[in-house]
């Protein structure tokens, strides 16, 4: 049980690798509180005796409770995972309103609920003594070194801007967090066999190209390693992960 009674939000749980963050961690050990706006949710914590939120990690309010509730229920927290978010079509020559409304929604999931979270558990963290941040990423951020440095696919500006933004709170949150024994590190993933990626390539994917993808298991199997290396193990790492290569843990950077 690497993660025995370690206590975990795992947020946008209801699915994809949002879920095998939560079913893996809890086969670990660890106490799981999940958090998603889908409801089914529900079901996921059902499976894994953990506790279910259903709300907008974008809402502050939200956010606090969940927080103030877990502790509590648990007295502190341990680990976050910062894994909820969403993406679709975007681009400079979008009309102005809907461009607008993108912005609050995908900044939003993805990079101000990871704020939310993150800013509401640190002082948790410091008082308990140490902890683990991880924040869900892209390869678009750090891609397979076949690919050379990424400059985006011209139609996801604000999914892009929105995990990029996620470094700045990693490698600044590392360094201040560090005397305090908390750990914060991204992991950089590419193509992984889940609804989100699904429902984005269509209903008829290329065979060769889903032979290359990677398992949301294997996601969390690295998760759980950079946690496992304790308070001495890196901390402020951007971690590549890439479809078509093993799905390992790196080195520390």
């Amino acid at each position: 049980m690497r993660l025995e009674n370690q206590v975990t939000i795992v947020t946008g749980a209801a699915q994809g690798i949002g879920a095998s963050f939560a079913r893996c961690f809890a086969a670990e050990g660890a106490k799981l509180i999940v958090v998603d706006r889908q409801e089914s949710v529900r079901e996921v914590a059902a499976n894994i005796d953990a506790t279910a939120h259903v709300g907008d990690v974008a809402d502050a309010t939200f956010v606090r409770g969940v927080v103030d509730a877990t502790v509590a229920q648990h007295d502190t927290i341990d680990i976050l995972v910062n894994n909820a978010g969403e993406v679709w079509p975007t681009g400079p020559l979008d009309e102005w309103e809907k461009a607008l409304a993108d912005y609050d929604a995908l900044m939003g999931s993805n990079c101000r609920g990871a704020f939310l979270f993150g800013r509401a558990v640190a002082p948790i963290m410091v008082v308990g003594g140490g902890g683990n941040i991880i924040n869900a990423s892209t390869d678009h951020v750090n891609s397979a070194p076949e690919r050379g440095r990424h400059h985006g696919h011209g139609a996801m500006d604000l999914y892009n801007a929105s995990k990029w933004a996620l470094n700045g709170f990693a490698f600044d949150w590392s360094k201040a967090l560090a005397p305090h024994n908390v750990r914060v590190n991204n992991i950089n993933m590419g193509a992984t066999d889940t609804e989100m990626l699904r429902s984005w390539i269509g209903t008829d994917p290329d065979p060769e190209y889903v032979a290359t993808w990677m398992k949301s298991d294997d996601i969390a199997e690295v998760a759980i390693q950079i946690i496992d290396e304790g308070p001495g193990g890196r901390t402020g790492d951007s971690i590549g992960l890439w479809a078509g290569h093993p799905t390992v843990l790196p080195p520390p950077e």
